[in-house]
């Protein structure tokens, strides 16, 4: 199967626990930060929710098929789950800062690997996460300080 291929169903299994877990972490956020974390959860992981579907999709339009169960997910991601309990804010906030660091490092790979093959759609696709991730990481490192 192309690398390729392969490194975009990893990233779709990281992305689909991503958003179960920022989910998660917007039922059990608790603290001081809670009104603007609880609302900020919602946005990224319904954002997250997006991308899942693009890379998808945009894995089917390549002509093979993308990783579709809890099993697969579980099975091909590098991000771990939330627990069920009540989290502080400082803690997601660092817990989302290395998660996207991830997806941010996944999307690169990608990338690079897309531009070898020439494939421009993929590498285009691509730029767009990785200037979504890093502004993200830009705000959230600021919010730690």
């Amino acid at each position: 199967m192309n690398e390729n291929i392969i490194n975009m169903n990893e990233l779709l299994c990281d992305l689909e626990v991503m958003a179960v877990k920022l989910q998660n972490y917007h039922w059990n956020v608790q603290g001081k930060e809670f009104f603007v974390l609880h609302a900020k959860l919602e946005e990224y992981y319904d954002e997250i929710r997006e991308q899942i579907d693009e890379i998808a999709e945009h894995i089917l339009a390549k002509g093979y098929e993308p990783l579709g169960t809890m099993e697969d997910f579980i099975k091909n991601t590098q991000i771990s789950e939330a627990r069920n309990e009540k989290i502080q804010g400082d803690e997601i906030l660092n817990n989302v800062i290395q998660d996207l660091k991830l997806l941010q490092e996944k999307v690169m790979k990608i990338k690079k690997e897309a531009d070898k093959q020439l494939d421009y759609e993929t590498s285009s696709k691509m730029d767009e996460y990785l200037s979504n991730y890093s502004k993200k990481l830009w705000m959230l490192n600021e919010s730690t300080k």
